[in-house]
C-alpha cells in the first residue's frame, strides 16, 4: 500500500470514527472566542496574496477559529525577521527561506503555494541581454533574501564567474532600470514586466527555470516554536489558507474587486487589468490543475540544498531535517498499521450500535462519492499531462544506474527514424552521436553519473536509420529511489528540434551573408561616390566654362579635349565597377566539380605567350586527381590575375619562378601560389593589400583591382585568402577552397 493511499484511507477512517462519535455521543456546540493571528505578507497588497484575502473574506479563517490580521510587507519589513521577532505568527516568503534555515534560524515551511519561482531577471530589449551569458560585465539589481540565491545558482549553472557580475542591492524602483542606472533587475514575472510594457517599453526576460534552475516560489511559514507547541493551530490555519487559495484561483474576478478596495492599491496605480493579468500568470506557477495547492516535495528541497552547498552557502553536513512542517496525520502514519486494527474493531462496534442509521449512510455515501470524484479528477489530470507530453513531441525516459533497467518509449524513436536499440546502451548511444558532439555529451553524462552535476541540458545530433543527422534536445536529471539524497536513477526527456535547429543554422548563414553584403555595399558606395565625383565635378565646371562666349578658339578646343578626357575616366570607372559587382555575385555563380590540373592547363594556354616572354618557370605539385567545387569562370579569373601579377611584378635580378602546390584540410582544400618577384612590404601595406584601387609600385602600370576581385570571388564562395610576402624575396598567396558537403553534417 503506497504512502498516499495509506494517508487517504487513514483520513477516511478518521471521518467515519468522528461521524460515529457524533451520532452516538452528540456534543453541544461550544462557543469560543476567535484566536487572534497575524499574517505577514512579503510585499504590498496585490493578487500575489489572493488566497489569504479569500480565506479571510469568505470566513474560512473564522470557521477555523481565527481572527486574522493581514499585514502588508515592504523592503523595510522582511517577513522572516518579523515572524522571528514575534510581530507576526505566520509569514509569506520564497525559497530564500533556505538561507535562514541554513543560518540556524528557527523557521518551518508549512506549505508551498507557487510550484515554480516567479523570480526572473528582466532588462530592456535595447540592452541586448537575452541569455545568462550576456550578464557578464553588467550590473544587476537584486535583493539577497529575494532572488539573490537564485541568481547565484543561475551563474553557477551557466559557468559564469560571480565576480564578473556587478550585483547592486535592490532599491525596488523600476525607474532605476529605465534610466539605465542598472542593466537588469530581479522581478516577479507576474507583475513588473507587464508594468514596463504598459509604459511602452520592450522587455527581455531571463527565466532561471528555462536554464534548469527550478526553485519553489511563494510559501507559508512559521516559527519552530509555533510548529512544535501548537501544531493543531498550524494545521487549521494552513487548511483554511489553502481553502482560500482554491477559492481565489477559481474566482479571480471576485477577488480582484476585493483587492481593489484594499488600502493603497488604487493609489499605487494598480488597475483591474493588471490584477487579472497577474492572476493568469500566477496560474502557470501554482499549477492547480496538475499539483495539489500547498504540496511540497522533500526531494526537491534536498536538491535546492545541494545547489546551496555547491555555491558554498551551506556546510556539507546540513540536512533539511526540521525545515518542513509535518501534520499530525503524517506524524502518526508510522503507527498506522498498529492503529488500523484497533480503529477497525472500534468502527465495527460503532456500526453495530448504529446499523440502519440513515444519517451515517448518507454521510458515508457522500464521502465515498467525493473520493470517487477526486480519483476521477486526478485520472483526468494524468491523462491531460500525457496528452500534453505527446502533443509537445516529448519522449520521457528513466534509467536505474544500479540495475541498468531502462524505461523509454520505443515508438517515439521509430517515429523519428532512429533505431530504438541505440538508446539501450550508453556506449552505443555515444557512437551514434555526431563526432563533433560526442565529447560534450560524454563529459556531461559522466558529470551527472558522478554527482558533479544534478542535471544537464544538451543539444546534439543523432544518426537516423537512413544515415542522416537529426538534432535533438535532451534534459537529464539525477534523482533517487530511496529518498535519502543518494542519486541512483536518471530521468529525462528528449525533444526533436531538427526543424528549428536547421532553420536556426539557415538563419545564421543568411545573417552572415547579409552582414558581408552590407559591408561590401558600404565599401562599394564609398568608392563609387569617390571615383565618380571627381570627373563629374570637372564636367560641371567645364560645361559651365564652355557657355562663355568670349573664349578663344584655342581655349574652346582645350575645354572639349578635357570634357572628352572626363567622359573617358567615367567610362573606365563604370567598367571597373561593373567588373567588381560581377565578382561579388557569388550566389548567382554555378559551382561544379573541377579538376584543378586541367583548369590550370587551360589558363596557362591562354597566356602562353606572356609566360614565354617573361621566361617564367612554372612548378606544379598537385595531389593526384584533385578536384574542387567552384565556379569555373571564377577559378580562371583568379589564376589569370595571379599569373599576370607574378609576371608584371617579377624581379629584374633573377629568373621568374612560379610554384603551385596543394594541401588537403578538414574543411578546405588549400592552394599555395608562390613567386620570387619583387614582393610587397606587408608592414607598410598589409592592411591595404586586398583593398580597392590599391597599388604598391608606382613605377608599374596597373589599376589596383586584381587582388580585390580575387578576394571578392573567393569570399563569395565561402572561402578565404591569405598572403605572405617579403620585399625582393617573393610572395605566396594561400587560397582556401571550401569543401562541398552538407553544412548540417
Amino acid at each position: 500500500m503506497s504512502v498516499k493511499m495509506k494517508i487517504n484511507f487513514h483520513i477516511l477512517i478518521q471521518y467515519v470514527v468522528l461521524i460515529l462519535l457524533y451520532l452516538i455521543f452528540p456534543l453541544q456546540a461550544i462557543s469560543q472566542e476567535l484566536k487572534p493571528i497575524k499574517l505577514q505578507l512579503k510585499w504590498l497588497h496585490q493578487f500575489q496574496f489572493a488566497g489569504y484575502y479569500a480565506a479571510k473574506e469568505k470566513g474560512f479563517y473564522k470557521d477555523a477559529g481565527f481572527d486574522v490580521e493581514i499585514l502588508q510587507g515592504n523592503a523595510l519589513n522582511p517577513p522572516v525577521d518579523n515572524v522571528l521577532k514575534g510581530k507576526a505568527d505566520f509569514g509569506v516568503t520564497g525559497s530564500d527561506i533556505l538561507n535562514s534555515f541554513i543560518n540556524n534560524k528557527p523557521v518551518v515551511v508549512v506549505s508551498v503555494i507557487f510550484q515554480h519561482s516567479p523570480y526572473i531577471f528582466m532588462t530592456l530589449s535595447d540592452k541586448k541581454i537575452n541569455s545568462p551569458s550576456d550578464l557578464a560585465g553588467k550590473s544587476i539589481m537584486v535583493s539577497e533574501d529575494q532572488g539573490g540565491s537564485l541568481l547565484k545558482a543561475l551563474l553557477l549553472n551557466e559557468g559564469i564567474p560571480k565576480d564578473s557580475v556587478n550585483i547592486i542591492n535592490h532599491s525596488w524602483q523600476i525607474q532605476d532600470l529605465i534610466t539605465g542606472k542598472v542593466d537588469a533587475q530581479s522581478a516577479y514575472i507576474t507583475v513588473e514586466p507587464q508594468i514596463l510594457r504598459n509604459m511602452g517599453h520592450e522587455v527581455s526576460i531571463i527565466n532561471p527555470m528555462n536554464y534548469g534552475i527550478d526553485f519553489y516560489g511563494d510559501l507559508l511559514f512559521t516559527t519552530a516554536k509555533m510548529a512544535n507547541s501548537h501544531p493543531k493551530t498550524v494545521e487549521k490555519f494552513n487548511e483554511a489558507s489553502l481553502k482560500g487559495w482554491h477559492y481565489a484561483m477559481s474566482h479571480p474576478q471576485e477577488i480582484t474587486e476585493y483587492i481593489l478596495g484594499l488600502p493603497g492599491v488604487k493609489s499605487r496605480g494598480i488597475s483591474r487589468e493588471q490584477l487579472l493579468y497577474e492572476a493568469n500568470e500566477m496560474n502557470k506557477l501554482i499549477l492547480p490543475e496538475l499539483v495539489e495547492i500547498g504540496h511540497m516535495n522533500p526531494g526537491r528541497w534536498q536538491n535546492m540544498l545541494n545547489i546551496y552547498k555547491q555555491l558554498g552557502l551551506a556546510d556539507k553536513d546540513v540536512t533539511i531535517e526540521g525545515l518542513l512542517f509535518r501534520s499530525s496525520s503524517i506524524k502518526k502514519l508510522q503507527y498506522f498499521d498498529y492503529l488500523l486494527y484497533a480503529i477497525g474493531v472500534a468502527g465495527f462496534l460503532f456500526i453495530i450500535n448504529i446499523i440502519g442509521n440513515w444519517r451515517l449512510r448518507k454521510q458515508v455515501l457522500k464521502r465515498t462519492a467525493d473520493l470517487q470524484t477526486e480519483i476521477i479528477n486526478r485520472t483526468k489530470a494524468e491523462q491531460r499531462l500525457e496528452i500534453a507530453i505527446e502533443a509537445a513531441g516529448l519522449s520521457i525516459w528513466s534509467r536505474n544506474l544500479d540495475t541498468n533497467e531502462l524505461i523509454y518509449d520505443r515508438n517515439w524513436f521509430q517515429n523519428q527514424g532512429i533505431d530504438p536499440d541505440v538508446f539501450m546502451e550508453h556506449d552505443k548511444l555515444i557512437a551514434s552521436i555526431h563526432p563533433d558532439d560526442q565529447e560534450n555529451v560524454r563529459q556531461a553524462t559522466s558529470a551527472l553519473r558522478k554527482g558533479t552535476n544534478q542535471y544537464n541540458n544538451l543539444t546534439y545530433r543523432l544518426r537516423t536509420i537512413h544515415g542522416e543527422w537529426k538534432w535533438l534536445l535532451s534534459f537529464s536529471k539525477m534523482t533517487n529511489s530511496e529518498g535519502n539524497g543518494a542519486g541512483n536513477i536518471v530521468v529525462g526527456s528528449i525533444l526533436d528540434i531538427d526543424f528549428i535547429k536547421r532553420k536556426e543554422i539557415e538563419l545564421q548563414e543568411i545573417t552572415k551573408e547579409l552582414r558581408k553584403k552590407n559591408n561590401e555595399l558600404e565599401k562599394f558606395a564609398y568608392i563609387t561616390s569617390h571615383n565618380l565625383r571627381a570627373p563629374v565635378v570637372n564636367l560641371i565646371s567645364l560645361t559651365e566654362l564652355q557657355q562663355e562666349t568670349s573664349l578663344s578658339q584655342e581655349l574652346q578646343d582645350e575645354i572639349r579635349q578635357n570634357i572628352h578626357e572626363c567622359v573617358r575616366q567615367l567610362d573606365n570607372t563604370l567598367n571597373d565597377l561593373v567588373e567588381i559587382v560581377a565578382s561579388q555575385s557569388g550566389k548567382s555563380a554555378k559551382s561544379e566539380d573541377l579538376d584543378l590540373q586541367t583548369e590550370l592547363n587551360i589558363v596557362i594556354k591562354t597566356i602562353e605567350n606572356q609566360i614565354k616572354s617573361s621566361g617564367a618557370k612554372i612548378e606544379v605539385n598537385f595531389a593526384k586527381d584533385l578536384k574542387i567545387h567552384f565556379p569555373r569562370h571564377y577559378l580562371h579569373s583568379i589564376l589569370l590575375n595571379l599569373f599576370t601579377n607574378a609576371i608584371k611584378y617579377k624581379s629584374k635580378d633573377r629568373n621568374l619562378v612560379i610554384s603551385l602546390k596543394t594541401r588537403e584540410g578538414k574543411d578546405f582544400t588549400q592552394l599555395f601560389f608562390s613567386d620570387n618577384g619583387i614582393g610587397i612590404n606587408l608592414d607598410k601595406y598589409g592592411n591595404k593589400i586586398f583593398g580597392l584601387y590599391q597599388r604598391f609600385h608606382s613605377n608599374i602600370e596597373g589599376k589596383g583591382l586584381g587582388l580585390y576581385i580575387i578576394k571578392s570571388q573567393i569570399e563569395a564562395m565561402d572561402g578565404k585568402i591569405e598572403v605572405d610576402s617579403l620585399p625582393d624575396v617573393g610572395t605566396t598567396f594561400c587560397i582556401y577552397f571550401k569543401k562541398h558537403r552538407n553544412a548540417l553534417s
